[in-house]
């Protein structure tokens, strides 16, 4: 199903994309005039300001498509990526929200300013936030990544939403909540979570984690450090 352009007086300001609802359900349960316009395309109120949110998939790509439909349907006058990321800072615990100064492809070294006002949020840290095409899953890749690049944490949508802010003419901005420490590894093989189209896929996620003990025991964190993060984001948001 899709709508046509909503009538002014009800154009949202900032256009939201997160890549699992996962991310964004203790926002979504907080009930601030939440209302599902189609699909998975919400409209709700943060502040003073009414928001269109976007559930786009996982994987640059599937955000920067959320991102676009976003722009060009509600004609918003912002775009954030929202959602989950992994720690590379040292300082960085599960939960932490942090904010973007500047995303950083790591496939092709791009890069793309972020502005800090688009939404008020309390945030633990600000810096260099890193779009990989890949689960980053190694804790000595994480250091490594963390000290080449001096990024503070590292996702894999920011650069689709960043992308298309650019093609519309937007501004940007990146709030990503921490799952995972730079010192935390997953043994999960994620290159075989992909689907057919080379998108990460929650459900075999899930199927290789329990494959192991160790996988076990790393999904088990990594699915309390989620919990952790989307309560904490929406908390940093919605208390700003």
């Amino acid at each position: 199903m899709s709508l046509g352009k909503p009538s002014a007086p009800s154009l949202p300001r900032l256009g939201i994309v997160a890549a699992l609802r996962w991310e964004v359900q203790p926002l979504l349960r907080k009930r601030f005039h939440v209302r599902r316009l189609y699909d998975n395309v919400y409209s709700l109120e943060l502040g003073q300001d009414l928001v269109v949110l976007s559930i786009g998939g996982i994987s640059a790509q599937n955000s920067f498509r959320a991102a676009r439909e976003l722009a060009e349907k509600f004609q918003v006058q912002g775009l954030l990526t929202l959602g989950f990321a992994g720690g590379l800072a040292e300082s960085l615990l599960p939960g932490d929200v942090v904010m973007a100064d500047r995303v950083v492809d790591l496939a092709t070294g791009e890069q793309f300013p972020c502005r800090g006002d688009l939404l008020p949020v309390r945030v633990a840290q600000r810096g260099v936030l890193l779009s990989a095409n890949r689960v980053i899953g190694s804790a000595a890749e994480k250091r490594r990544l963390g000290k080449d690049w001096g990024a503070v944490a590292v996702d894999m949508e920011s650069a689709g939403v960043a992308r298309a802010a650019a093609l519309t003419g937007v501004p940007f901005g990146a709030i990503k909540s921490i799952t995972d420490i730079s010192g935390q590894s997953i043994s999960i093989d994620f290159q075989g979570c992909q689907s057919e189209h080379g998108v990460l896929s929650a459900f075999r996620m899930v199927q290789k984690g329990i494959q192991s003990w160790q996988a076990i025991r790393d999904l088990w964190a990594l699915g309390l450090g989620a919990r952790l993060a989307a309560r904490n984001l929406a908390a940093a948001l919605i208390l700003a």
